[in-house]
């Protein structure tokens, strides 16, 4: 949604038009952000290759001509596939009628469904410097990953007391979020003035509420759980620590806010957020913790560091606003409009 933010601010007459899941989480986000949807029946394929690619294979021709029929009836100039098996059938739909196709891939290590459209794109808009590395030569071109608008504020400026965000996702993470409660007395204790918003996700929300009973934290002010929120720029820029999975996007969005990190991985789809954390942690932008080294004593332990070692979160700070590229959806926008002119 941030591209077409960035299209429409190029070319406001532009018509835009998003092919997601029926039933997705988009299905609701792209109309409420005023763009027209789409949907495709091919449902959830989990998490599992082994599982994923038979069960994409039977719905492919039924969404393939769905979305054969979108492309048809829409008329594109290009189309962009922002990864995940969703595109699959829109980039070969878009390529059937010899339309332009312009790749978008968040994370560092490509995706399977970016591997296997890579050789039928123009171009390929990459997050990482170093993903071009895993791309066909000559087709990448680094552009960062693409931000709403309301993350793109650079700052250095952190609050001065100890407040932090934790969030796993609009749906949650379980381990994440067991380790946290288990974590929050003893973090408490320690830091008086510690306030923590915790995104717990929709479906973990009773889960965690519960957990937070039996250890009294519902009585306490200091700690926030809500299941989602739509202000998640605002929360973030709050902070003074975020801790996370390492999602392309995700990390992109705290990046350009100039915030901390504590990164806790999502070790399955091919455990490609490993990879994402490791670049942060190694400019010095977050500390990672493995999700199978994961326990409330780690992530204590973590997120202590950073908020009392002297200058720790300036630091990391510093780091974080380093690997941001604010400008990345304009970029990604203007190579979209080049290779629909023939550029």
């Amino acid at each position: 949604m941030a591209v077409a933010e960035a299209l429409r601010s190029i070319d406001p007459s532009l018509e835009l038009r998003y092919v997601g899941r029926s039933g997705g989480p988009e299905s609701v986000l792209v109309p409420r952000a005023g763009l027209e949807f789409s949907g495709l029946s091919l449902g959830s394929m989990g998490s599992s290759p082994l599982t994923a690619t038979p069960r994409l294979l039977t719905r492919l021709p039924l969404a393939y001509r769905q979305a054969g029929r979108e492309v048809s009836s829409f008329r594109p100039q290009a189309v962009l596939g922002t990864g995940g098996y969703v595109c699959v059938p829109v980039v070969l739909a878009a390529r059937r009628r010899r339309l332009p196709v312009v790749l978008l891939e968040q994370n560092r290590l490509p995706g399977r469904a970016i591997n296997r459209l890579a050789p039928l794109a123009s171009k390929i808009a990459v997050s990482f410097a170093d993903t071009a590395e895993h791309l066909p030569p000559g087709r990448s071109v680094f552009t960062g990953n693409p931000v709403r608008a309301a993350f793109q504020r650079p700052s250095l400026e952190l609050p001065a007391r100890p407040a932090v965000l934790v969030m796993g996702g609009s749906q949650g993470a379980r381990h994440l979020n067991q380790a946290l409660v288990a974590a929050l007395p003893d973090l408490l204790r320690r830091l008086p003035e510690l306030e923590v918003t915790h995104l717990t996700g929709q479906r973990e929300e009773a889960r965690v509420a519960a957990e937070a009973r039996a250890l009294g934290l519902d009585r306490d002010p200091r700690y926030r759980p809500l299941p989602f929120s739509d202000q998640v720029a605002e929360l973030a820029g709050s902070s003074r620590l975020v801790v996370m999975r390492a999602g392309g996007s995700s990390l992109a969005e705290m990046a350009c806010l100039g915030r901390p990190l504590v990164l806790v991985p999502y070790p399955h789809a091919g455990n490609h957020q490993l990879a994402n954390a490791e670049a942060f942690a190694t400019a010095g932008a977050a500390l990672l913790l493995e999700d199978s080294e994961l326990s409330p004593k780690r992530l204590a332990q973590s997120m202590l560091t950073v908020l009392t070692e002297e200058g720790r979160a300036e630091q990391m700070a510093r780091a974080s606003l380093d690997l941001a590229r604010p400008g990345a959806a304009l970029e990604v926008a203007r190579l979209i409009l080049s290779t629909a002119a023939g550029a």
